[in-house]
């Protein structure tokens, strides 16, 4: 192609080509080498705006953010107002509010908070050498490490992350959102130079007020321009031969919930909004809050691409007139604090109950009597108040430690207590229950579910001259037959780190798994196979009375011949009795091949 070949030659990350109707489409260089269009027929302004965001997301990462040196990059040395910085007092209370309500395994008492520019970093301490500027090393690795904006926005980091360098990306995005469009920065230029004028000079102060304002027709125009880039980017997540996608973004400053869905035809498919389109839905928000309506509660796209008309998008901000879904309604805190951070004059009703009802105290309830049956509990969904639940951490480890193993028991609820999830994985809101798992718009109730599978995966990136970068998988899947086109709930986390803490909604999930659900599963099929059936696990591991059998690879043992299945880095193998090799092996991630080895010792003679 022309542009990349000339962006190559010439050595830059950006090319942007204008057409005849004076219109910018944009193509940029990812960090990876790769092009791709990053906006395509937008005005200088927004074709400025993608741009800088795509060197945010891209290239950034890759300098020396947090540093004192300046490398000359529009974001860098932004720090926030005196009289705008949030008291550290308030990040500590966020942190704890965030740390209780997902359950985090991690401490709430004797936390400490540092100021850096753009908000404070909230950790629990640790007996380090203050003088040693090397001495974040010997904190342990892996510990969170919790970054609060001065307008509350609260990311999770982790110690083994540099703090500067974490510091440095986090105050860029907090700058990128919130940095004043290109005509207010000439105009504060101005006033900057003004006042320097006015100061030097021998007489008495001349300018008295200096206001900078931009029209309500400007700050819309530019909110509603960059729809069509975000619209573009989002649409790069589909399958190919799509025809129409639908996305909703739920955000509030300090939480966010993002769910998209593409059809083609009648296929159906769930895509994850990555975090970098998130910064760019974050930018837009932060500029329509600027509007008289104030920010948006949730957006809404979609696009249709109809024959032979081209594609046709619709847009529309959700100002929260009628009450928001279950899986789109955040918690009340999140509503509150932005508010805080963006006052508007008029709140619905029903959100100022929302967050009303969050801050009354429990009812107290009474045990039941010895020998009483309880009551059922309501759902997640069900709930008044959509807070999410704190949920009593599990842990999850095989005897060895390998995180990619996770078949050893676990912990047990306490009893009397019904185990309940409420949170959010990849910006999906997800809710779990001994009854049901809710992802988003997927929901299956466990007593329906037929197969279940789950894996933790390490991938390790090594790159030539830079360190090696660590990228932690972890899914939960459960399901109906058949396999491919049955029901199923879908869920997967990610964290990057080469110590990564296992996410508490995973761990949560497969505790409910073998709780409520696997022995429920084995129960069956132990029967099924003792009254004569063969039954099919793993896709293609066939059990029967007489022993294990499989089509490919094709063979048919009988117990006897047969050693206990054996589980190493989430592969579970079948030996022949004195053969190294085996004649097969199951992934965890196949169906109910967690399954395997109680199978084995239930059915072996």
């Amino acid at each position: 192609m022309e542009v990349t070949a000339f962006g190559d030659e010439s050595r830059t990350n950006y090319v942007s080509v204008v057409d005849e109707r004076d219109l910018t489409t944009v193509y940029g260089r990812d960090a990876g080498g790769a092009w791709s269009v990053v906006a395509a027929g937008v005005d200088d302004e927004t074709a400025e705006e993608v741009r800088l965001w795509f060197d945010l997301t891209q290239h950034y990462g890759f300098q020396t953010p947090g540093s004192d040196a300046e490398t000359g990059h529009p974001l860098d040395g932004v720090s926030t107002p005196e009289d705008e910085q949030m008291p550290a007092e308030r990040a500590i209370r966020l942190v704890v509010e965030r740390i209780q309500a997902r359950g985090l395994d991690y401490p709430v008492q004797g936390l400490v908070a540092d100021r850096f520019k753009a908000g404070w970093s909230v950790y629990a301490p640790v007996d380090i050498d203050d003088s040693d500027p090397m001495a974040f090393r010997d904190m342990p690795v892996g510990r969170s490490v919790f970054l609060v904006s001065d307008a509350g926005r609260i990311k999770e980091t982790s110690s083994s992350i540099p703090p500067p360098a974490a510091e440095g990306m986090f105050t860029a995005e907090e700058a990128y959102v919130r940095r004043p469009l290109a005509g207010e920065n000439s105009m504060a230029d101005l006033w900057n130079e003004a006042m320097r004028l006015d100061s030097a000079s021998d007489g008495p102060l001349a300018i008295a007020s200096f206001t900078i304002d931009t029209p309500d027709e400007a700050i819309a125009e530019r909110a509603s321009a960059l729809l069509a880039p975000i619209t573009q980017q989002v649409a790069q997540l589909g399958p190919p031969g799509w025809d129409r996608f639908s996305a909703v973004f739920s955000f509030t400053v300090g939480a966010e919930v993002a769910q998209l869905q593409f059809w083609s035809g009648n296929q159906v498919t769930d895509a994850r909004v990555p975090e970098q389109i998130a910064l760019l839905v974050r930018r837009q928000r932060h500029l329509a809050a600027r509007m008289p309506a104030g920010p948006w509660w949730r957006l809404l796209l979609s696009v249709n691409i109809g024959a032979g008309t081209g594609a046709q998008l619709s847009t529309d901000y959700d100002y929260g007139d009628r009450p928001f879904p279950d899986d789109h309604l955040l918690a009340a805190d999140h509503y509150r604090d932005d508010l805080a951070a963006y006052p508007r004059p008029h709140t619905p009703a029903w959100l100022t109950e929302h967050i009303a009802n969050a801050d009354k105290p429990a009812p107290r309830t009474t045990p039941p009597a010895t020998g009483a049956k309880p009551q059922n509990q309501p759902l997640p969904s069900q709930a008044s108040d959509a807070r999410p639940a704190a949920v009593a951490p599990h842990n999850i480890a095989s005897p060895s430690g390998d995180p990619s193993n996770p078949m050893a028991s676990p912990r047990p609820s306490r009893p009397g207590t019904v185990p309940r999830l409420d949170t959010t994985a990849d910006w999906t809101r997800l809710q779990a229950d001994p009854q049901t798992i809710t992802y988003g718009k997927k929901s299956i109730a466990l007593d329906q579910v037929e197969w279940v599978s789950y894996t933790a995966t390490q991938v390790a990136e090594k790159r030539f001259l830079f360190p090696t970068f660590y990228q932690n998988y972890w899914t939960f899947h459960v399901g109906q037959y058949p396999y491919y086109s049955g029901h199923k709930v879908a869920v997967s986390f990610s964290k990057g780190g080469r110590h990564a803490e296992q996410p508490q909604g995973w761990t949560f999930l497969i505790n409910l798994s073998k709780q409520y659900l696997e022995p429920r599963l084995l129960d069956d099929l132990i029967t099924r196979v003792r009254r004569g059936e063969t039954i099919t696990v793993a896709g293609s591991v066939e059990f029967s009375q007489d022993g294990i059998a499989c089509t490919k690879p094709r063979f048919s043992l009988p117990w006897a011949s047969i050693s206990p299945p054996t589980l190493h880095n989430g592969i579970v193998s079948i030996h022949q009795t004195g053969v190294e090799k085996p004649v097969v092996t199951a992934p965890l991630s196949h169906p109910n091949a967690v399954l395997i080895p109680d199978l084995f010792n239930a059915l072996a003679p």
